[in-house]
């Protein structure tokens, strides 16, 4: 079952979308479990970390979409955020939270199919993507999706993550392999990278979403900038 919320105060353009929601679960065999809000405060009240998708108005009264969405970032890093809007150059301003796309307005069955495609893509990844990480006394499990960067330290590699660091020992060469089809990245000797997590990059420095810095080395500049423009072109936002 998926877990999708509407957050829209258009009645009509909110049941359009339901309607269409509906539609593409039909056509597609996917169970889906649709929840409505017509304003952002309502829905940031009860949030849980149960939605897999969230589909979010933009132009809403008392708080707008970019501002909810940037709460709920505080506390759900791996839920899909669609934003809806009249306007697309709002739209572009979702690399601030981590958005997936945007819908213009008015909408229509093929661009939500599009969207929900490209999202339940990433929900089935997150669902089944673990990384097994072996320690002296047994091993530990983490979704790859939480996963913000590794670190080289000595013969122990650090893989950091919102919650937790957990520490073992490995070759972060090997990490690079296991985790290449993830998107992760090597901007140093020392760091893979996830580049969802990337918050800016200035100079030879990347600033993290949780404010960690890392080093870019000269010898690795030119692929992992490549490396991320192409990611980027993808139509994935950082």
């Amino acid at each position: 079952m998926i877990n999708v919320a509407i957050v829209e105060d258009n009645a009509s353009d909110s049941n359009l979308i339901e309607n269409y929601l509906k539609k593409y679960s039909e056509l597609n065999n996917v169970k889906l479990n649709i929840k409505k809000f017509d304003e952002a405060i309502s829905f940031l009240s009860e949030y849980k970390k149960i939605y897999n998708i969230i589909f979010m108005d933009i132009e809403m009264p008392d708080i707008n979409g970019l501002e909810a969405a940037r709460k709920i970032r505080r506390t759900d890093k791996q839920v899909i955020i669609i934003f809806v809007t009249n306007m697309a150059q709002y739209a572009v301003k979702g690399y601030e939270v981590d958005a997936l796309d945007f819908v213009v307005k008015p909408v229509n069955y093929a661009t939500i199919a599009q969207k929900m495609d490209k999202a339940l893509k990433i929900v089935r990844a997150n669902q089944d993507a673990e990384i097994v990480i072996s320690k002296a006394r047994g091993f530990i499990r983490l979704p790859i999706s939480e996963l913000l960067y590794l670190e080289v330290t000595g013969h122990k590699i650090h893989f950091h993550t919102n919650e937790e660091t957990v520490v073992a020992t490995g070759s972060l060469t090997e990490y690079e392999k296991r985790l290449k089809p993830n998107n992760f990245m090597r901007c140093n000797n020392c760091y893979l990278v996830n580049p969802r997590y990337i918050k800016s990059i200035s100079g030879m420095t990347i600033l993290m979403k949780n404010d960690d810095t890392l080093l870019i080395s000269h010898p690795k500049k030119k692929k992992f900038l490549m490396e991320l423009a192409d990611w980027l072109g993808q139509g994935n936002f950082v």
